[in-house]
């Protein structure tokens, strides 16, 4: 996971850090945008995340092959504080990355350009899932295209669980059955570690209330009348106070150690199993055993497994740009064959239909985006809190789970305060309006 500017885009373990040069001057939103009587479109880098980004030179190889006369300018922002200087002086890219809350906030600030003309002309809401495409609606206006759709999975070490006639848990019941077997063995039941950024806690907090609440209740719950203070919920976290005092998570050390040291504990074989997600996928790990994907186990007793979606963050239009129908062009070839299938070889795909039997992908994304597929198609999927969560929310998510199962303070405190957001970021009008779809 990148900085929290980039929470969306950058779960990945593996994807490379974001270069700390700004690069500001010349962007074509502040002048006429043209260079040697060809247009110049200033566009985001695409070796921002490493190979989970390699799709957008597909994108960008594609377009400037076809436009001879426009030039692609691949730029940097070192952060978010740097977009939104680089905003403010009229300086960004013509192109944006942005996850759907910021780009909410820009869209208000008249910073982001609406793209509904260009969805109509283009037809990109053909076959998009309409849950993607709304996470960028704000006032009735569509403002970006959704990057790719993720899910938190169970990612474990299916070879281990073949040797020693381990099924594949469901539920809290059966995974409180199988956990005690795992230790015996002196194996780890989870591998986890968040010493390098709290921001991946919100993962165990989005399964929670996910399996707990199921996909209505999880909208209810981020966007409607339900609380946070609800006992389910009360009820899920501390089920996983109590599951991670026993040990069953990194032995008690999760907050000590870097989720890259918690992924080498899985590929080890220390670990049996990690929550994970669809952005792992972009790495290419050969452990020396078959890596198995799953659902989430259920934190009720005898639940059922939902996989939690979200939008990986989008593509936008500055509303400054002088081009906006040229880098509307650009953005139809995101829709191009190749670029899909690049896109979903390194496990993030597009948030479109799609058989993925037809892009000849590596087995475990194959794997994994299938067993997401049907999830979706048999109802069993919720959404994840940080594209879809009170932002005044997330923010605690990703910065102070720890203080429960650390014990610096109680689950019922914990929630009332979290309860205490959600109502100022409704009086404040910041709520996703999850609940209407």
């Amino acid at each position: 996971m990148m900085n929290p500017a980039f929470r969306t885009f950058g779960k990945s373990l593996y994807a490379i850090g974001l270069a700390s040069m700004i690069v500001l001057a010349g962007c074509s939103s502040s002048g006429d945008g043209k260079e040697g009587g060809a247009i110049k479109l200033q566009v985001p880098d695409s070796a921002i995340w490493g190979e989970e980004s390699s799709a957008l030179q597909v994108m960008y190889d594609k377009f400037e092959a076809d436009h001879p006369d426009i030039k692609l300018e691949q730029v940097t922002m070192a952060d978010d504080q740097a977009m939104s200087a680089a905003l403010a002086a009229g300086k960004a890219p013509d192109l944006m990355l942005m996850d759907p809350s910021l780009a909410k906030e820009r869209y208000k600030g008249g910073y982001v350009e609406p793209l509904d003309a260009y969805y109509d002309k283009y037809g990109w809401g053909d076959g998009m899932f309409g849950w993607a495409r709304n996470a960028y609606v704000e006032n009735g206006k569509t403002i970006g295209i959704p990057w790719n759709y993720e899910g938190l999975i169970l990612v474990y070490n299916d070879t281990m669980f073949k040797d020693n006639g381990w099924t594949v848990p469901k539920n809290y019941g059966e995974l409180m059955s199988l956990v005690p077997k795992i230790e015996e063995k002196g194996i780890m039941p989870f591998a986890w570690g968040s010493s390098d950024n709290p921001g991946v806690d919100d993962w165990w907090v989005t399964s929670i209330v996910n399996s707990m609440l199921g996909r209505e209740g999880t909208k209810q719950l981020f966007s409607g009348n339900l609380n946070w203070t609800d006992p389910a919920i009360l009820d899920g976290i501390k089920r996983y106070d109590e599951f991670w005092n026993a040990g069953y998570v990194t032995d008690k050390k999760s907050q000590a150690i870097s989720q890259e040291d918690s992924t080498q504990l899985f590929l080890n074989a220390k670990a049996a199993m990690r929550l994970d997600g669809t952005w792992s996928l972009a790495a290419d790990n050969n452990p020396d055993f078959e890596i198995g994907f799953a659902a989430f186990p259920s934190w009720k007793q005898d639940g059922e497994p939902i996989i939690p979606l979200g939008v990986g963050g989008g593509l936008v239009i500055n509303s400054k740009s002088k081009h906006k129908e040229e880098v509307g062009e650009l953005l139809n070839d995101f829709f191009d064959t190749e670029v899909v299938k690049t896109m979903a070889e390194h496990g993030i795909p597009e948030p479109i239909q799609m058989n993925y039997g037809d892009l000849n992908l590596k087995p475990n994304v194959a794997k994994a985006l299938n067993l997401i597929s049907e999830a979706e198609k048999a109802g069993q999927t919720g959404y994840v809190a940080w594209s879809y969560g009170p932002p005044s929310v997330v923010q605690v998510l990703e910065s102070d789970f720890a203080s429960v199962y650390l014990k610096k303070t109680t689950p019922e405190a914990w929630l009332a305060n979290l309860q205490q957001l959600k109502e100022k970021d409704v009086k404040d009008n910041r709520i996703f309006a999850l609940d209407k779809y």
